[in-house]
């Protein structure tokens, strides 16, 4: 099998034929036979998915690796190099004209509708970036033209997407074909990611402690959060929503448990238009004085908003005059042909032959493209160009590269291929760094490279690491030996505010997940028994306190599979899936504070999970009942791998606060439902006891018959029983006290501790008041002080639970507080 299938068109292997790192990549390749390479193909998309922005929540691959890398040798890249370190300057003094002193619009380099048309041209960004550079971070989107030769046909400015995805790709491949790589010698990627973080984290002008620094994202449960969360990760700097953001006295801060924190620069992965509510989009999920923080200079924004007019593409076509007229210089790296529908000769060149351009809306930036319609849509296309001509601009669609693909069920097959390269500016360099590598995308349909472009990398796409050669490969890494003297340190560092909530609801998500299962273990086989009227009467019971512990509303007796059903089913909001889901998010979002272990675990109960039916069948439970076992077994896993390998600071302390919340209200919840709105047997009591892993020592203390007694005062009162109510709120107690005390302001120096720890306190008065005897009357009836009880225990638990959301998460000031119960 040879890798040279000689497609039409450019190929790049064709290109590669005289490299000597092509032949040894051929050479490795014959060494493998198929089932070798299946199982390489496999191992590196496991990578991804190990890394976790390979895979979206709803456990579908949203990218495949492939097993070739794509080649670039030198005489190759230093043309791409110079051509993007041109680029980036070019583009660099394009927007601080266009936010400035508009040279280009007054001597007619650029149309000005082009630019007041645009909905991209953002009027409250005029000058906003002095004194910095416009662009730190650039990405342009680059593929073969007609003539076998690169050009641009996208800038990516305002969000350079895929960046997080070239690392680990690089990474996917270094821990898979240990082989080829100590074959073939690659250019490292390190070094730029080293100079970005330094970027970011510069030390602040009259001190020398790094600054803080964060990567501003949106909220939204897709690929490109977790790439951010993967990138932020790797870089070292806090993830953060708009809302963990707080603009006061003049200065952006970062909310963190210690209080308030002032924020000094901001990677921006957010859309410009959903940066600041207060001078952009009012609905956006921002934060209110992002720009005004920016514009004072109390904030370094990489790529502030009004950047994103690069890649409306509205520009493309009158980048060669642009480059002659503010650079002196002719443009080095080409773009793709551009016409701008304004001027009748490029609009009378688009209609004569449509099929080879992309056209797009100024305004609206929707996208056509006239191959694809048929007379009467391309009709109307060609009305709505006739109304507003200058509106439009056409951009000619490239053919791209041709290389060979691998894939796992066909082989080698040709597919279309386009390069994204990254560059980067910082303050004191004239001159932009360019990454020795790039993102790679491949596939069969060029246009579906080409077309999209604003969409960023949500969608699926086959994916290619990029190689670009070099004489020596030297090792890199973010972390650098120094052979000056050091301070040993124990501390844990700056815990973000989101952070901890994600770890809390982590916590929590994890144990409600658990204890459904457990109840879902121990009701099934009731179905079974020997009585089926009542054990179908007390696996209600269990299967009514799993639709409320997931906060549905229980169908009225019925068929059973009303309650079973909505617990399997994918749709359902308040299903085992959706808790899953929320369990995973918050874990990817916090993924650095985990060991490999937690997350191979977490891969294995994330396939666990998927792998169940949409409609169980509870009259044979035997299968269902094995997934049971192997949840619970996961989670129980989970559970000691952190506690073995997780530091003892705040981050496990709020995972454990969340964990031991949780089963708190939900075993509260569980007691009521059993004893306060029916009358347990002995089946029941022996099921609630299995389900707390607690029979055996109920055995232990008492060799009778069940009892309610006995069974209220092991769950809910013992101290020592491991699940019961009153040993979490002893743990609660314990942790809360723990918790840093509060600084509500910003630059107030003063720290209050919260009520925490006193809600906890009376939770655990509350318990240790109760003799148990009172709750029952002589005929082993719950008495209504035992309802009163439990709700007033799951009351406080949720008054603790948004206490500490509120003190922690928030930042409420609770000299003036308030309650949300």
């Amino acid at each position: 099998m040879s890798l040279n299938t000689g497609q039409p068109g450019y190929s790049e292997q064709q290109h590669w034929q005289t490299l000597p790192q092509w032949q040894t990549l051929q050479q490795w390749w014959h060494r493998q036979d198929d089932r070798q390479r299946s199982q390489l193909h496999s191992e590196l998309q496991h990578q991804l998915r190990e890394n976790g922005a390979a895979v979206d929540p709803w456990h579908t691959s949203a990218r495949q690796l492939d097993l070739l890398p794509w080649l670039i040798d030198d005489m190759q890249w230093q043309k791409l190099d110079a051509g993007l370190v041109q680029r980036h300057r070019l583009l660099n003094a394009m927007l601080a004209d266009l936010y400035g002193p508009q040279q280009l619009l007054q001597h007619g380099i650029v149309p000005a509708d082009v630019i007041y048309l645009n909905a991209e041209f953002l009027l409250p960004c005029a000058n906003l970036a002095q004194p910095y550079p416009w662009l730190s971070l650039l990405a342009c989107d680059v593929g073969r033209d007609n003539n076998g030769q690169f050009c641009v046909y996208n800038d990516v400015s305002q969000v350079p997407a895929g960046l997080g995805h070239v690392l680990e790709h690089r990474l996917a491949f270094n821990n898979t074909t240990t082989e080829l790589n100590n074959q073939i010698k690659k250019s490292q990627l390190a070094g730029f990611f080293r100079q970005l973080q330094q970027l970011l984290q510069q030390p602040a002008a009259d001190s020398n402690q790094q600054q803080l620094a964060a990567l501003l994202t949106h909220q939204k449960r897709d690929t490109a959060y977790f790439e951010h969360a993967f990138l932020a990760n790797y870089l070292d700097i806090a993830l953060v929503h708009g809302a963990d953001l707080m603009f006061k006295n003049g200065q952006l801060w970062l909310k963190t448990l210690s209080g308030l924190q002032p924020l000094h620069s901001i990677l921006r992965y957010l859309d410009d238009n959903s940066c600041d509510p207060l001078e952009l989009a009012p609905a956006s999920s921002g934060c209110a004085g992002l720009l005004q923080s920016i514009r004072s200079n109390q904030l370094f924004c990489a790529n502030p908003p009004g950047t994103r007019l690069l890649e409306s593409g509205a520009l493309l076509p009158f980048m060669d005059k642009a480059c002659q007229f503010l650079l002196a210089e002719p443009l080095q790296l080409a773009t793709v042909p551009t016409l701008w529908c304004g001027e009748p000769e490029a609009l009378a060149l688009v209609q004569q032959q449509p099929e080879r351009y992309c056209l797009q809306h100024l305004t609206s930036n929707q996208q056509f493209l006239p191959a694809l319609l048929s007379t009467d849509p391309l009709s109307d296309l060609w009305q709505q160009i006739k109304q507003q001509p200058q509106a439009y601009i056409a951009r000619e669609i490239l053919p791209l590269s041709q290389l060979s693909c691998w894939s796992a069920n066909g082989g080698l097959q040709q597919q279309a291929g386009a390069l994204r390269l990254f560059s980067l500016q910082d303050q004191k360099s004239a001159i932009p760094e360019v990454l020795p590598g790039a993102l790679g995308r491949t596939d069969v349909n060029p246009l579906i490279l080409q077309s999209g472009l604003r969409e960023g990398f949500n969608q699926q796409f086959n994916a290619k690491d990029v190689w670009v050669l070099a004489e020596k490969a030297h090792s890199s890494s973010l972390l650098q030996s120094a052979g000056n003297r050091f301070t040993l340190s124990r501390q844990a560092g700056l815990l973000p505010s989101r952070v901890a909530d994600h770890l809390f609801w982590l916590g929590r998500y994890n144990e409600r997940l658990n204890l459904i299962c457990r109840a879902l273990r121990a009701a099934l086989p009731l179905l079974s028994g020997d009585d089926p009227q009542q054990g179908q009467h007390d696996a209600r019971t269990l299967l009514r306190f799993c639709l409320q512990a997931s906060g549905a509303t229980p169908a009225p007796d019925g068929d059973l599979s009303l309650l079973l059903n909505p617990l399997f089913s994918a749709d359902n909001p308040h299903g085992l899936m959706a808790i899953l889901k929320n369990l995973l998010f918050n874990a990817q979002s916090v993924r650095e504070y985990f060991s490999e272990d937690t997350w191979y675990v977490l891969d294995r109960l994330q396939s666990a999970v998927y792998s169940w039916p949409a409609q169980p069948d509870w009259q044979h439970p035997a299968a269902l009942l094995r997934s049971m076992d192997e949840i619970i077994l996961l989670q129980t896993a989970i559970y000691g791998i952190n506690n073995e390998t997780m530091s003892r600071t705040h981050s496990l302390r709020f995972m454990d606060l969340g964990q031991h919340l949780e089963r708190a209200l939900q075993t509260s919840g569980l007691l009521h439902a059993v004893f306060c709105q029916t009358t347990p047997g002995a089946s029941l009591l022996e099921a609630l006891l299995r389900m707390a892993d607690t029979l055996l020592t109920y055995r232990r203390r008492y060799h009778s018959a069940l009892h309610p007694v006995p069974v209220m005062d092991l769950l809910l009162l013992d101290d020592s029983t491991p699940r019961s109510v009153a040993y979490q709120c002893t743990i609660l107690l314990h942790q809360v006290k723990k918790l840093p005390p509060q600084q509500f302001s910003a630059g107030d120096t003063t720290q209050r501790p919260g009520n925490e720890s006193q809600l906890a306190g009376e939770l655990l008065a509350l318990l240790q008041q109760t003799d148990p005897r009172q709750l029952f009357d002589g005929l082993q009836q719950a008495q209504p002080e035992l309802s009163q009880l439990l709700l007033q225990l799951q009351l406080r638990l949720r008054q603790l639970s948004d206490r500490i959301t509120l003190s922690y998460f928030s930042h409420v000031d609770f000299h003036n507080q308030w309650q949300r119960f």
